[in-house]
């Protein structure tokens, strides 16, 4: 009886300590141990150096003393991503600010709960002065934080980019100051761009039929958030949905042959959109595949326009010709067609009237569809006739043949119904 005893409690300790392994094994395959930062000391510090320098600038255009940054994506942005405020996930105001003045010193103005995470951070080594308080002295009753940036700036004018006492809001005067990407900024965003694009191709090829919606959107958010990323948008829709709406939240239908899946989604402040398709059957339906070729042309034709100096509102009113030369006019009106991006969603979709121009380095997600069809991806507009950066080798491509270039735009991948295997596809040229 003791040795049958002792049997048994070896047995369960060996399943305890295998089924451990197990776990653990699955975790690290899970978390794919992604860099948090990919700059160096001395290209954060230029970075930030030359953003104080574009503050200044601001702060003496608009006759301001200092600037207080409480917008948790203008945080991350005069910090070079080294610092985040923001605690609740869905609030773009942060749990505390950064105050910039016209004589460079700069402050952290926050409640004793944020005060040691931000300073040892990144703000005491970034040169930030703590001005601290207590949690409960910032209430509709009583507001101490004004009375914080009074000691600072006694007479000084400050602005801010939400609202705050004791400033003044010049948070859409400031946004263009984000829009043209510096050098290490793009090196982060590219490497952004290819994690997020690599993250929903996994999805599209994972995923199988009799999956329903909410399963692929929770497989689509595991694979954002395993490399430190964070999805703001996610829309998943399959089959007849994809057709009957623009904008599809996961609804719980199950997929049999067809499934979309859309992301925005962000580090440092810094987000990235992109959507792929993928169908299972040995070829697309007729009318699917002209859709997703005249959707590839007009996407074509928004990068080729997309130039610096080109005016906004010439990209919106061209659009509308784009979608009637490929046989689907008035299309445009039935979803936004994208815009401006790099430290917003969208920092401005086109529309009647939009004013400014292209700038040189400025992102762009264009977001062209024919109901049924969509092509979206990350654009960076430069003088060289820009830059895709959510591509991948290993993805299937519709060539587009447009004014002597061609525009490599994505295809909707292709996988057998029983087995699931990936069906091999040969680039498509399209004139």
């Amino acid at each position: 009886m003791k040795k049958l005893l002792l049997s048994l409690f070896a047995l369960a300790s060996f399943l305890i300590v295998s089924c451990a392994n197990n776990q653990n094994e699955q975790a690290n395959t899970l978390w794919k141990k992604n860099p948090n930062q990919i700059l160096t000391k001395e290209e954060i510090n230029k970075e930030i150096s030359d953003k104080m320098i574009l503050v200044q600038k601001f702060l003496t255009e608009k006759k301001l003393d200092g600037m207080l940054f409480t917008q948790v994506r203008n945080v991350y942005w005069i910090t070079a991503g080294q610092a985040n405020v923001q605690i609740v996930l869905n609030k773009d105001v942060g749990a505390a600010s950064l105050l910039i003045m016209k004589d460079g010193k700069k402050y952290l103005v926050c409640n004793g709960a944020e005060a040691g995470r931000m300073m040892d951070g990144s703000l005491r080594e970034l040169g930030y002065e703590l001005k601290m308080y207590n949690w409960y002295e910032a209430n509709p009753v009583k507001d101490v934080r004004e009375s914080i940036i009074k000691e600072i700036a006694p007479k000084g004018k400050i602005g801010s980019d939400a609202p705050f006492p004791g400033t003044v809001v010049v948070a859409e005067d400031f946004r263009p100051l984000r829009y043209s990407l510096s050098e290490t900024e793009l090196k982060r965003y590219k490497w952004l761009g290819q994690q997020c694009t690599e993250a929903v191709e996994s999805v599209c090829k994972s995923i199988k039929p009799g999956m329903d919606e909410y399963e692929l959107e929770a497989l689509t958010a595991i694979e954002l958030r395993s490399r430190g990323i964070f999805p703001t948008v996610l829309l998943t829709a399959v089959d007849n949905r994809i057709f009957n709406y623009r904008h599809a939240l996961p609804g719980g239908a199950v997929l049999e042959n067809y499934a979309m899946i859309n992301i925005v989604a962000e580090k440092w402040g810094m987000p990235i959109a992109v959507t792929r398709f993928v169908y299972f059957g040995d070829k697309l339906p007729a009318e699917l595949e002209n859709k997703l070729k005249q959707t590839a042309i007009v996407m074509s034709k928004y990068e080729e326009a997309t130039k610096p100096g080109k005016a906004l509102s010439e990209i919106f009113e061209e659009c509308k010709q784009w979608y009637a030369d490929a046989g689907f006019e008035g299309e445009w009106m039935k979803h936004h067609q994208g815009g401006a991006i790099g430290y917003d969603d969208r920092e401005f979709v086109i529309y009647p009237g939009v004013k400014g121009t292209v700038q040189n380095n400025q992102g762009y997600a264009w977001n062209p569809t024919i109901t049924g069809a969509k092509v979206e991806d990350t654009f960076i507009a430069n003088e060289n006739g820009g830059e895709v950066i959510t591509k991948t080798k290993d993805w299937p491509v519709l060539i587009v043949n447009l004014n002597g270039k061609k525009y490599e735009q994505p295809a909707i991948l292709l996988r057998d119904k029983t087995s699931g295997k990936i069906i091999e596809q040969k680039n498509v040229e399209v004139n």
